[in-house]
Parts: structure tokens; C-alpha cells; sequence
């Protein structure tokens, strides 16, 4: 198996593990996925869209979902009018709170099929990876 296939399998596993166990009432998948990903001091549009790797006009209809729901705020730039950006509100933040923990509670899950002396050198490789990936992501 090389690593595509093995990268290919593991986003797929993932991604049916994370939607099947983090549900919040009323909040498809990519808008969970978008809270989860909206750091605490805002985040540009365009960054958001990059991201999460979808199109502005995707994120755009995202973006409006949430904020529907009352858990973000948009709001333009204050050093670029034509800059929109996206705030978790109270509301946000204690959903996304409730979001990190059950995040925790699936990493623990996993933590635990995982051989004790193994937990660490496999956290260190995740953590490398996700770094590569990273460095890949920004070259583009």
C-alpha cells in the first residue's frame, strides 16, 4: 500500500468515524466542520474557503447557515471594507466547547486500541503528517 492509498483510506475512515459520532442538532457536517475550524479571533472569508477547501460561494451559503443559527457573526474588516469576516458569537462558542470535548472523547476512543507503548510514536507520526500535509496545502 503506498501513500495515497493509505492517506485515501484514512480520510475516509475518519471522516465516517467523525460523522457518525459529532452530531449537534440541526448543523450539517461542512458547518460543523467550519465552527470547529474558526479560530477565536476571526477568520477571512477567503481563509475559511481555503481551509476547508471549498469554493467562497459554498462557504458563503455555510457561513449564512450558521449564522441563521445565531453561532457566528459576520462583519467587514476593519482595515479592508471588502473583507468579510467571520466571528464565533456566545452562542458559537459554547457549541463549539461542546464540539471539542466530544472531539476529545473520539480521540480517547481511539487512544484506547491503540498498545500503550505504541500511543506515542503514532501521536508523534499523525502530528508529522498533518504537518506535511500543511506544508503541501501552503505551497498552493
Amino acid at each position: 500500500m503506498n501513500y495515497g492509498e493509505a492517506l485515501f483510506s484514512l480520510t475516509v475512515d475518519l471522516q465516517s468515524y467523525f460523522r457518525k459520532n459529532i452530531k449537534i442538532n440541526g448543523a450539517s457536517y461542512p458547518q460543523i466542520l467550519a465552527l470547529a475550524v474558526i479560530p477565536d479571533d476571526g477568520i477571512e472569508m477567503s481563509s475559511l474557503s481555503k481551509c476547508l477547501g471549498l469554493d467562497t460561494s459554498t462557504v458563503t451559503r455555510l457561513v449564512i447557515g450558521l449564522e441563521k443559527k445565531g453561532w457566528v457573526k459576520r462583519k467587514k474588516s476593519s482595515k479592508d471594507n471588502r473583507v468579510i469576516m467571520v466571528f464565533i458569537s456566545e452562542l458559537g462558542e459554547e457549541i463549539k466547547t461542546q464540539l471539542e470535548k466530544r472531539i476529545d472523547t473520539l480521540g480517547l476512543s481511539v487512544e484506547k486500541e491503540i498498545e500503550y507503548f505504541q500511543r506515542s510514536d503514532l501521536l508523534e507520526l499523525l502530528w508529522s503528517t498533518h504537518w506535511a500535509i500543511s506544508k503541501l496545502l501552503l505551497k498552493k
